[in-house]
């Protein structure tokens, strides 16, 4: 399910003032978009709202007048065609009501079509999300119940109802004393076994009636990012989950598990809590060394750790308005954004080094106030080191860096520094109107992917590695002491081995690229953390190895490390 940004085009100051009380939902196959009017009983004033959605759903929060109000609703499809239209009335919601239901009835220019829409107007949304259970072939579906204002609800589990659309191949086991019910095919499921072969629906319903359906069928992995001793992943529904090191409240959800003496930390996939009033749905993460950055389906930027447990909304403006993203970066203790149509990247945290664009005296940048990083280029992608930061221009023939330099991670060989012979921006040159493919970056150090066939260039601690054999890999990733890169979907690392952060099945350090084991057989996503490395399959399937001491690997343990990929339970 996602859950989109309210637009208003024109909303009232006191209705602007007003918490959400409700939320409005719709599903059609070919609904955008609802165009909503209200005027309120008594009242002459029209409150009009704009509500987006993507995947025929339309979910979002409104403010319903105190004392009712009429109400005109016009439903529009990708081609700006009004399908459905109604007016009425409709009361206030009160506590324990059922969710009201206004029909749409199908406009004159569809009629032909048939059908009418309904929307639902309820005091809660239901997010249901599901995934792997620790049994073979079974998965969890789990519940969240929140107010308009995307707060959970108090509810007691064992007043949500649970039902199947498909009980012939599946059946379902409330879990009782949780939001959550367990999902397994009967034998009369069709081998081989493959879910999604015979779709079926879970129902979950509260007491007063209302009730949502996620359609079953595994939520593959679609990225994934390695931080220093943490990972972030994000599946193709959108979901965000986190697993690793959680002192800092990295993972975005709290833990009550401990890997080492008296560090926080979950050894499996834990998903991240849904930031109040966010759409639970994330387009973009990247983890870093003491926080994670997200993007989510708005558009917004998002950031949690450095010791807070919070989520953290980044507001920038530009000109008045609202700046939106499209991904971002994490470093030690700062984050990274480029915004949408402008391609500019926007930075908040430590400055210390200068890594979030400022100068060095601005030790610390808002996340309220971030900082417009004045480099003279868009950008189409931004990492982040420990303490310092590297972006490709949109055209993909610059790339720069700044910020700590103590390896010359930053400032590297053949840079040409901006605006002064100090910087604080330095740009690499690698000959002419070369292609920069791909950007990684580590603490200690910066690497490219350069097109024409030039390979692999590293600066800063990696400079010593032999990257060359890589050619011009699709994907490249650097951890504290290793690269990796994706070529043709076959992955291959060189660098230290001390945990097994290549793959290989050995501790032995590689001075030349080696192929990871197999499984996988393939990957089309690779990403380092300091000392592990994680990829995604083609199919959807994560896997990692090295270092897992405090259980970045994901795979429900902890320890040394695992020298060989490790599969991480699947959504």
């Amino acid at each position: 399910m996602r859950l989109l940004a309210l637009i208003f085009i024109f909303l009232a100051p006191q209705a602007l003032s007003a918490e959400p009380n409700a939320v409005i939902e719709a599903t059609g196959e070919d609904l955008a978009y609802l165009d909503v009017q209200l005027r309120p009983k008594g009242g002459k004033e029209l409150l009009r709202f704009q509500f987006r959605g993507t995947e025929g759903l339309v979910s979002e929060a409104i403010t319903l007048p105190e004392d009712g109000a009429d109400y005109e609703i016009t439903a529009f499809d990708a081609a700006g065609r009004a399908t459905h239209s109604g007016k009425g009335s409709i009361r206030p919601l009160l506590a324990g009501d059922r969710p009201r239901q206004l029909p749409l009835p199908t406009t004159d220019q569809e009629k032909d079509k048939g059908g009418g829409l309904v929307v639902s107007v309820s005091r809660e949304r239901m997010v249901l999300e599901a995934f792997a259970s620790d049994a073979p072939d079974n998965f969890i579906v789990d519940l969240q119940v929140l107010d308009p204002s995307g707060n959970p609800l108090k509810l007691d589990p064992g007043d949500i109802k649970w039902g199947l659309t498909d009980p012939t191949h599946f059946e379902i086991l409330d879990l009782k004393e949780r939001f959550q019910a367990q999902l397994r095919a009967k034998d009369t499921f069709p081998k081989p076994f493959k879910w999604c072969d015979v779709p079926t629906k879970v129902v979950a319903c509260l007491p007063n009636s209302s009730c949502k359906a996620i359609r079953f069928c595994p939520d593959p992995w679609v990225t994934i990012s390695g931080g220093a001793t943490h990972t972030c992943a994000l599946t193709r529904s959108g979901a965000a989950l986190c697993w690793g090191s959680n002192d800092q409240g990295e993972l975005g959800s709290p833990t009550t598990t401990s890997c080492t003496p008296g560090s926080k930390c979950s050894d499996r996939p834990q998903r991240v809590v849904c930031p109040a009033g966010a759409p639970c749905r994330f387009t973009h993460i990247a983890a870093g060394v003491t926080l994670t950055v997200a993007i989510d389906t708005n558009g917004d930027a998002w950031w949690w750790g450095r010791g807070l447990p919070v989520h953290n909304k980044v507001t920038a403006t530009l000109a008045g308005s609202p700046v939106g993203f499209t991904s971002g970066a994490a470093g030690y203790g700062h984050g990274c954004a480029i915004s949408s149509g402008r391609s500019e990247v926007w930075c908040w945290g430590t400055n210390a080094f200068g890594e979030s664009g400022l100068p060095k005296s601005n030790t610390e940048v808002p996340h309220t106030a971030p900082a417009r990083v004045l480099a003279p280029m868009k950008f189409r992608k931004v990492v982040a080191g420990g303490e310092h930061t590297c972006g490709i221009s949109s055209g993909g023939t610059d790339i720069v860096c700044w910020g700590r330099d103590d390896e010359n991670q930053t400032e590297g060989q053949n840079s040409t520094p901006f605006p002064t012979a100090t910087g604080p921006f330095f740009f690499q040159h690698f000959g002419g109107l070369t292609p920069i493919l791909d950007v990684a970056a580590s603490p200690n150090s910066t690497c490219v992917t350069l097109g024409n066939n030039n390979g692999v260039r590293c600066w800063g601690a990696h400079i010593w590695r032999n990257v060359v054999p890589f050619g011009s890999p699709d994907q490249l990733a650097a951890g504290f002491d290793h690269v990796c890169a994706i070529s043709a979907q076959q992955a291959r690392c060189v660098g230290a081995n001390a945990w097994g952060e290549l793959g290989i099945g050995t501790q032995m350090l590689q001075s030349a690229p080696v192929a990871v084991n197999s499984p996988p057989a393939q990957l089309d996503k690779i990403s380092a953390g300091d000392s592990h490395t994680c990829g995604i399959t083609p199919g959807g399937d994560a896997y990692c190895w090295g270092k897992n001491l405090s259980g970045q690997l994901g795979n429900g343990t902890n320890g040394f490390g695992l020298f060989v990929p490790t599969l991480v339970p699947g959504q």
